[in-house]
């Protein structure tokens, strides 16, 4: 996110830009430059009300953002008073770094010190929770009875993935309760459509989003970060959604009949307020191009005559009638260019890069050439920091020459979606290229997000041959929020598949390392030890997301818990496999050994207090045993104990020898 709003002095206005905005030529002018300096004077007003605009709309989340940091602060600070005695911030110099951690005074809080073996059942580390004489009684009273055990205010089913999820969010619903729901439940994946909606809409479903973020860190005693990706407004021409009236009623489609006159407006608040009369299409910069007695076809069978043309909508009549469904494709005449991008594109870019989203879909692969003009576009747009992931529709991928080999080099991640067959039901039928396809992308260590829907419906039924492409690559499954209750076979399916397939995939994985440093050998052995040992927990103390990556990349059953604070991290890394982040920011300056300490007893505690790990249960911790390394080079099995964790990890995470322990008890 921007910290100041972006100045049009400093928007570079490049010929290719130049020309996307033909639309707004004056009349032929002889000279070439004073024609191109019009045509950029004209866009430059353009853009600077949509900055303008689109900044309006960030402040909400700016807000919400400094409000989760600073949260983030004073539950950490209260963690580590109960953990340590003390604030992770405090000063202390005792003259050996290791003799702080092992020193009576930082490791051993009060409740440490008056808890042994014998008293978990009085402390149960519910000291990070909130003040008891904030708890209701009755809730109280059942929580010291039943030990390790949640009275929940509703009923919710058992979900065995949770953390699999990317919830698909929309402004055509109220998903408020069941956003919360799903955050306290373990998802950190989301994922919103710009095309669908108006822009004050998604700006306010962004907000509710980081509202529940704050509202369910307050519960946990812990900050909840949450991944969210976007899908912009394709290139090509759709009609909008029917407006709320319509969808009440039940309607699905309308009809437009012969002589009919009907409003074909670019307006975005018209987006999801469709009638028979004003009918939305993403085609602002075709306008333009337009003229009066053209034919504008949608679908296959609605024919439109315009009759007159205006800033903002073209006044037509219905030439020939049919039935006007949602997004249905529209076709404009062949003068109008049709493949440039349009400005719903660079208004999508520049919202989201305004709400701080990082990741977005393109509607399609396309071809490199297209690849090339959206890049383009995104560094005009300031943009070009983002992730670019495209959306790509599995079973219509066709031949067998590896058509698509170059967009997994250069695509950071993909949307699997799948189209409904024409024989229901089918079995899914997938062509050499889409196999050559997953198979690259998950050698590729990029996200794979699919959605199963199809699969959910029955609709298509998977051979087993095709096991590895819906229920072992990919990183995600897409559900909607609320999620339709009348089944649950797909997410049921594909867990138990893949507890089958998990162990004997890894084991088939070949032995080779593409790492300069060891990392891939490391991942696989720690994924490995992870299902020897049944860990409950995969901790990652590290800056960047590589060796996170490489971990989810062999798809350990365990969840993997990523402490770093890496701020910009947080837009993508629960994308991946089974990541939860854990955000630790601290403003003092500390040592590599004693900021490994934090973290990894900031994370037991989380585990501790989210019931994720009990008594006896081995997690896995992976860190920096050198200081000046920027990735983990090292992993440890320890066998929680929940009362005296802090302690253990000093003796653990840096061991030491007899000659040098002695000078530690000295110095104690």
């Amino acid at each position: 996110m921007l910290e100041h709003p972006v100045s049009l002095t400093n928007l570079t206005i490049t010929p290719f830009l130049i020309r996307l905005q033909n639309f707004l030529s004056a009349p032929t002018m002889s000279d070439n430059e004073d024609n191109d300096e019009r045509q950029a004077s004209n866009f430059e007003s353009i853009i600077d009300n949509m900055f303008t605009r689109l900044r309006i709309i960030a402040v909400d989340v700016e807000k919400l953002q400094k409000a989760k940091e600073k949260l983030a602060n004073m539950q950490r600070r209260n963690t580590f008073y109960h953990l340590l005695g003390q604030e992770e911030e405090v000063s202390m110099n005792l003259g050996s770094e290791m003799g702080v951690l092992r020193s009576k005074y930082s490791i051993h809080s009060n409740f440490n010190q008056n808890s042994g073996p014998g008293s978990e059942e009085e402390l149960d580390f519910e000291e990070l929770s909130e003040d008891p004489c904030n708890i209701p009684f009755e809730e109280d009273r059942w929580h010291g009875f039943f030990k390790d055990f949640q009275i929940l205010s509703t009923p919710v089913a058992t979900d065995p993935n949770e953390n699999r999820k990317c919830v698909e969010l929309t402004s055509m619903t109220n998903c408020d309760h069941e956003i919360k729901n799903h955050l306290l439940g373990g998802v950190r994946c989301f994922m919103v459509n710009l095309f669908v909606g108006t822009q004050h809409d998604n700006q306010s479903l962004i907000v509710k989003l980081r509202e529940s973020e704050i509202s369910v860190s307050k519960e946990l005693g812990f900050p909840v970060a949450s991944s969210v990706m976007v899908k912009i407004s394709p290139r090509h021409q759709f009609t909008g959604g029917f407006s709320t009236q319509f969808r009440q009623e039940g309607k699905k489609c309308v009809e437009l009949v012969q002589g009919q006159k009907v409003i074909l407006t670019v307006d975005r608040q018209y987006s999801d307020r469709c009638t028979a009369d004003v009918i939305y299409v993403n085609a602002r910069f075709l306008i333009g191009d337009v003229q009066r007695l053209d034919f504008i076809l949608i679908g296959e069978d609605i024919q439109l005559m315009v009759r007159s043309i205006h800033t903002d909508h073209l006044k037509c009549c219905v030439a020939r009638g049919g039935m006007l469904y949602a997004q249905m494709p529209v076709l404009f005449p062949a003068r109008c260019r049709r493949f440039r991008v349009s400005y719903e594109e660079l208004e999508d870019l520049t919202f989201a890069r305004e709400v701080g989203l990082n990741v977005i879909v393109s509607h399609i692969v396309g071809t490199p050439k297209y690849l090339d003009v959206l890049e383009q576009a995104m560094t005009a747009m300031r943009c070009d920091g983002m992730r670019l992931y495209a959306r790509v529709v599995l079973n219509e991928i066709k031949g067998c020459k590896g058509e698509l080999n170059w967009a997994v080099k250069r695509y950071d991640g993909f949307l699997v979606e799948l189209a409904e067959p024409a024989i229901i039901p089918d079995i899914m039928h997938l062509c050499p290229d889409a196999e050559c396809f997953m198979q690259l992308t998950y050698a590729s260590k990029k996200p794979i997000i699919f959605d199963p829907r199809v699969l959910d419906e029955q609709k298509l039924r998977v051979d087993p041959a095709h096991y590895h492409y819906t229920f072992y690559y990919p990183d995600k499954y897409v559900t909607t929020c609320p999620q339709p209750k009348s089944t649950i076979y797909f997410r049921l399916l594909q867990s138990a598949i893949f507890e089958q397939i998990c162990p004997a995939a890894l084991a088939n994985t070949p032995y080779c390392d593409r790492s300069h440093t060891g990392a891939d050998s490391l991942a696989r052995a720690v994924v490995t030890a992870s299902m020897e040992v049944h860990a409950v927990a995969i901790v990652v103390i590290g800056v960047t997301t590589r060796m996170v990556q490489k971990i989810s990349h062999f798809r350990p059953q365990s969840p993997i818990l990523f402490v770093s604070h890496m701020r910009s991290a947080e837009d993508y890394v629960s994308i991946y496999h089974n990541v939860t982040m854990l955000p630790f920011r601290t403003k003092c300056i500390i040592s590599h050994r004693r900021n490994v300490f934090l973290k990894v007893i900031y994370a037991l505690a989380y585990l501790v207090k989210r019931k994720i790990a009990k008594q006896n249960d081995q997690v896995i911790l992976v860190y920096n045993y050198e200081d000046g390394t920027s990735f983990p080079e090292k992993y440890i099995v320890y066998k929680l104990d929940k009362t005296n964790f802090a302690p253990h990890m000093a003796e653990s995470l840096f061991p030491v020898d007899q000659d040098q322990m002695q000078t530690l008890k000295e110095i104690e």
